[in-house]
């Protein structure tokens, strides 16, 4: 390989995952940690019977709730996920949770690309395929767009909103570690601004093992045990990963919270040099190592941790510790320097999400300085020479020393001669936050009162484990919420003043919000109560500060008379309303202040509203403000903050970028959204997938049997019983032009009419395409 020019930095700042017994990185992590053995074993012995051709072994890295799905969330109609890949279905959910770890997804103006891939379709071959056979249907496109892994890519750029590279990569076991490579490259050259990368791979829920054949790759003990002297070979499993990565100079500049950062990487093949098409090659190892450090700038000596590929094969382990000794083993490195750790023999091969599990486990080790013990692991293999080289095995957990940057490798291998390696560094420390505001805006939101609840606990119980979160990190909990998640129509927000006032807010019930999104303004008090409340404004809101100075020239309010004080105060407070995208239809102000509302009407000069509110007389506070719905209330006690969480909560379209402006404030990952799953599955059905047992059409003819038969051809079209008069074809059940088109036929061959296939856009509820296949019916009587 040319040497590479030196890597553009990226950095990690999101990761999601759903591994064996680990529904999220933290528990993949505790589970590292603890030793625990997330390989399940169903039998009474790691051996269950003899079946043909091998002996069955009862061990596999099982993954929970692959037949559960939310595809409310994703706006995917039933039938159409119930005949999705439940590869695309997780890894869908975990590139979500992903986005929303990084803070990036809500409302965004970066281009991100996803480069990801996935394993075998096992649940096309075993369950759709001889479902359809049974129907005695020809598999039609939406079956083939929902299972082919070339459509992986674009689904998941579809369904989140993402405009860069979309790209399926499939090198084998190598997958997702290619893909990590291949997003930094299209970083690096400015193609995208963010990536998700990653992959799955998923057995079936009814798989509890394997068939282990003499001289195969899968272990007969039922247990992975990498470089160890009683390896023999290792264990299925099932896993998704997704990581999302950005060039670190604008993930610093953003105080994005950098996990790690990645300085080199390098995909390549073993080409023609290898003994056989499935047989791994050392040189061919050694020289993807050497270009990803290579173009990290690193030397060898500069790594003190790599998470192998380490897969316990008979020619795996020592092919690879080979290709690791002739580039770690420098002249004079001291013995037992660098660690080896292997994630397999705690999950089992999670095959195209392998890489993605390994790289997220380094991401930890050195973002923790905390390096797990490598399970199954009692003596090395003999034929490996641990002891005559730099390298150091361990079962049991070590720390890595801080004060220097910890630089780790990753590599993963896949059959057909596809390597790739992956140089990861510790983030530098992140710089002081910016002092925070007294009182901080909380703003959550989901699409059902119950989510909505889920998420106001869990970031309740988030809070409660982190009783030492300072002012100052509160504020980017609050920053994190209102720029990094999706806006949804149940929302709740409220104005906190610390640690322990969040807590006690979150755990109260919830109040009922009701909808309003125009707003009166009432101003209320005397000109001397105002004008304190807009110095203190002043000490609390740089964006106050701001006004001010472009409306009078000042930063302060001192020396200036009542009125006029207590009215520039009301007008910077408008303008901050409004710059915050609070629309209001009418501002009510006593008299002392009503020259504010003409000049809001027709701006002017600063200083002839001066001498306006100068001239006022008196300092009554023109009565109490107006009681209802919609009345935002500017008074004594006013606060931004309040006011903002009120109207937003409301419905309110609030411009969070614009009321954080002027803040330096950080994105942390916090609690993601509570799924909603329900079961898509088939159970290997005698009826066509998306259509459901024992349906029967009405035979009622007249308005309400149009309806009925209309009624059930989008039923079972779309999966969806029963499907709601009124309920929108796009907005309400997902549909799209596939399912409008298939709507569209099944309602010609129904009434023998000659209906537009768009039908369901141009009548987009039952109840309005049951009125166009009346009419039509009608025109036709009348020929």
């Amino acid at each position: 390989m040319h040497p590479p020019l030196h890597a553009l930095p990226i950095a990690v700042i999101g990761m999601a995952a759903r591994l064996p017994q680990a529904t999220d990185v933290e528990q993949y992590w505790a589970n590292l940690l603890g030793g625990v053995d997330a390989v399940s074993r169903t039998g009474d012995g790691p051996a269950g019977p003899v079946r043909t051709g091998g002996r069955y072994v009862d061990a596999v890295g099982k993954l929970d709730g692959v037949e559960l799905f939310d595809a409310d969330f994703f706006r995917i109609t039933p039938a159409e996920a119930t005949t999705l890949d439940p590869q695309h279905r997780v890894l869908l959910e975990v590139a979500a949770q992903a986005l929303e770890e990084a803070g990036y997804a809500g409302r965004r103006e970066a281009v991100v690309g996803v480069f990801v891939g996935c394993g075998e379709n096992h649940y096309h071959r075993d369950f759709i395929a001889p479902a359809e056979a049974a129907a005695g249907r020809e598999p039609d496109t939406r079956i083939t767009l929902g299972n082919e892994k070339d459509f992986l890519a674009g689904r998941l750029a579809f369904k989140l909103g993402c405009t860069g590279p979309a790209i399926t990569v499939q090198t084998g076991c190598a997958t997702s570690l290619s893909a990590v490579a291949l997003a930094c490259s299209a970083l690096a050259a400015g193609d995208c601004d963010i990536a998700l990368a990653g992959g799955v791979s998923l057995l079936m829920p009814d798989v509890d093992g394997y068939v282990c054949q003499e001289g195969g790759v899968l272990s007969a003990q039922g247990r992975c045990r990498a470089f160890d002297a009683e390896a023999d070979g290792t264990v299925p499993g099932s896993g998704a990963g997704i990581v999302v990565l950005r060039r670190d100079a604008d993930a610093a500049a953003d105080r994005d919270r950098r996990r790690a950062v990645i300085r080199g990487w390098a995909v390549n093949n073993d080409g023609g040099s290898r003994a056989g098409f499935t047989v791994p090659n050392i040189a061919g190892q050694e020289t993807v190592i050497r270009a990803a450090l290579a173009r990290a700038g690193m030397a060898p000596d500069d790594v003190g941790y790599v998470e192998t590929h380490g897969t316990g094969t008979a020619i795996g382990d020592p092919v690879e510790f080979e290709a690791l000794r002739r580039v770690f083993a420098t002249p004079g490195r001291a013995a037992g320097s660098l660690v080896l750790g292997a994630v397999k023999p705690s999950i089992g091969h999670t095959d195209a999400a392998a890489g993605v599990a390994g790289l997220i486990k380094a991401t930890l080790v050195v973002e923790t300085g905390t390096i797990p013990g490598t399970l199954h692991f009692d003596k090395p293999n003999p034929a490996l020479d641990l002891d005559g080289s730099p390298f150091t095995i361990t079962a049991a957990g070590r720390p890595w020393a801080a004060g220097v940057p910890r630089v780790a490798g990753i590599s993963s291998f896949g059959l057909g001669g596809f390597n790739a390696h992956v140089v990861l560094q510790s983030a530098p420390p992140v710089p002081a936050a910016d002092p925070a505001r007294p009182l901080q805006v909380l703003a959550l939101s989901a699409r059902t009162d119950d989510e909505l609840e889920q998420l106001r606990q869990r970031l309740a119980a988030w809070l409660e484990h982190r009783p030492a979160t300072s002012p100052a990190e509160l504020a980017d909990v609050a920053y994190t919420l209102a720029v990094g998640r999706a806006t949804f129509p149940k929302r709740w927000a409220a104005a906190v003043s610390g640690h322990a006032d969040a807590v006690a807010c979150l755990r109260r019930p919830a109040a009922a919000a009701r909808a309003t999104t125009r707003w009166s303004l009432a101003v209320h008090g005397t000109p001397g109560e105002i004008a304190t409340m807009g110095s203190r404004l002043l000490a609390q809101e740089p964006m106050m500060r701001r006004e001010l100075r472009e409306l009078a020239g000042r930063a302060d309010l001192d020396g200036l008379p009542g009125s006029a004080a207590g009215g520039l105060t009301v007008l910077a407070v408008v303008r901050l309303l409004r710059r915050a995208g609070v629309a209001y239809s009418r501002l009510d102000a006593p008299a002392w202040a009503r020259p504010v509302t003409q000049w809001l009407a027709a701006p002017g000069d600063a200083a002839s509203l001066a001498a306006a509110l100068a001239a006022c007389d008196g300092d009554g506070d023109g009565g109490a403000a107006r009681e209802g719905t919609g009345v935002l209330p500017i008074g004594p006690s006013f606060t931004l903050p309040a006011a903002v969480a009120a109207v937003w909560q409301a419905g309110v379209a609030v411009d969070w970028a614009a009321y954080h402006d002027g803040e330096a404030r950080g994105r942390v990952p916090l609690p993601t959204y509570p799924y909603t799953r329900r079961r898509f599955w088939l159970d290997r059905p005698q009826a066509a997938p998306g259509t459901p047992a024992g349906t029967s059409r009405p035979e009622r003819t007249g308005a309400a049997g149009v309806r009925d038969r209309v009624r059930t051809v989008w039923q079972e079209v779309l999966g969806v019983d029963p499907v709601a008069p009124d309920a929108h074809f796009v907005d309400d059940l997902g549909g799209d032009s596939m399912y409008a088109v298939e709507i569209g036929a099944r309602l010609n061959d129904e009434f023998r009419l000659r209906l537009p296939l768009d039908l369901p856009f141009i009548a987009p509820t039952v109840t309005a395409t049951a009125q166009a296949v009346e009419q039509a019916l009608a025109t036709e009587a009348d020929k």
